[in-house]
């Protein structure tokens, strides 16, 4: 596979921006409702004349212009972002998508979040290379209405040479992406394991398979873990590694090569632990019957009990009434 070598710079985009005719209808619109407002609305709506008029049509405009610039300043970074993105694709052997669309991508994002309120986007397919990973952006919404909160991650996954039981890892450092999901494995499920790694990363498994997250998590991949990784979140899900780094920007020389950096290290290090795993609960298989995702596993070995995180149910609620409150108490003291 291309590599990006030390003292090597990700190539540049091409600086024309597609998109441009969409980018000149908006503008137009905008162009259109600004005069509607400047020229109807506050001379006959709203009565506005003479001095007052004119200050007003002015600061239509200029709130115009000031929407059309930010507009056009947003989509152009946006358009040559994604170009630059794929020209890093092209140059290292991968295949780029802008969208995969309604695809299942795994994990728990997948399973906590519905369908409708999480997208996916920049789509970076590298599974055919010598360090096979495919990535994508994630954005989600956790909560409803008032209290709901967006999200961005870089979510990765890395193929493992065979299934394992789930072990999620969850960073203590907070704000990763298993950190503000709705669901969180309950206490019962956590294990502590040996030194200062607990204090790090919060470990969670299936009832019963803490002894075979202990042949997975070995002190030599914990020190990888600590090193690599300690502000990451992560989880394995049948034959698959799954990744959760912050909104990275791949475009970025530095940040490309640490990206790279800490995928190799966990594809070698998980690789060579889940290599020779074999779950001894799990039925037989005939070789004759085609084989599905979790076919070496035990059922109980594919999940982790959770429980619902409740402050952010309470937030949502009590959002909606913190201007009733307010108000209360200012009528209360000026009675």
């Amino acid at each position: 596979m291309p590599t990006l070598l030390e003292g090597e710079s990700a190539p540049h985009a091409d600086e024309r921006v597609p998109g441009g005719l969409a980018l000149i209808g908006s503008s137009l619109a905008t162009v259109g409702i600004a005069a509607v407002i400047a020229f109807y609305l506050l001379p006959v709506g709203f009565g506005l004349t003479g001095a007052t008029l004119v200050l007003a049509q002015v600061a239509a405009m200029l709130l115009c212009a000031a929407i059309v610039a930010s507009s056009t300043i947003a989509v152009r970074r946006h358009h040559r972002h994604r170009a630059a993105l794929a020209a890093v694709a092209e140059t290292l052997g991968w295949e780029f998508r802008t969208d995969i669309g309604d695809r299942v991508w795994g994990g728990s994002i997948d399973e906590q979040i519905d369908r409708g309120a999480r997208t996916a986007r920049d789509h970076l397919d590298a599974r055919h290379a010598a360090l096979p990973f495919d990535s994508i952006e994630r954005t989600f919404v956790v909560g409803d209405r008032e209290g709901a909160t967006m999200h961005t991650v870089r979510a990765v996954r890395i193929p493992l040479p065979s299934e394992a039981p789930r072990i999620t890892l969850r960073s203590r450092r907070g704000g990763g992406a298993l950190s503000v999901l709705p669901r969180r494995p309950t206490g019962a499920s956590r294990i502590r394991l040996e030194g200062d790694f607990s204090d790090v990363f919060e470990v969670s498994v299936p009832a019963g398979y803490e002894t075979d997250a202990l042949y997975v998590l070995t002190p030599d991949l914990m020190v990888v873990l600590l090193d690599q990784s300690a502000d990451l979140d992560l989880e394995i899900i049948d034959s698959t590694l799954h990744v959760y780094f912050p909104a990275v920007d791949l475009t970025d020389d530095e940040e490309l090569r640490a990206f790279l950096a800490v995928i190799a290290a966990l594809y070698d290090r998980f690789g060579r632990r889940t290599m020779l795993y074999h779950d001894e609960a799990a039925e037989p298989l005939d070789p004759a019957s085609y084989r599905r995702d979790g076919d070496t596993l035990a059922d109980r070995a594919r999940g982790v009990d959770t429980r619902v995180r409740w402050w952010p149910v309470l937030l949502a609620v009590a959002t909606p009434l913190v201007p009733m409150l307010i108000a209360v108490v200012w009528l209360h003291f000026v009675g």
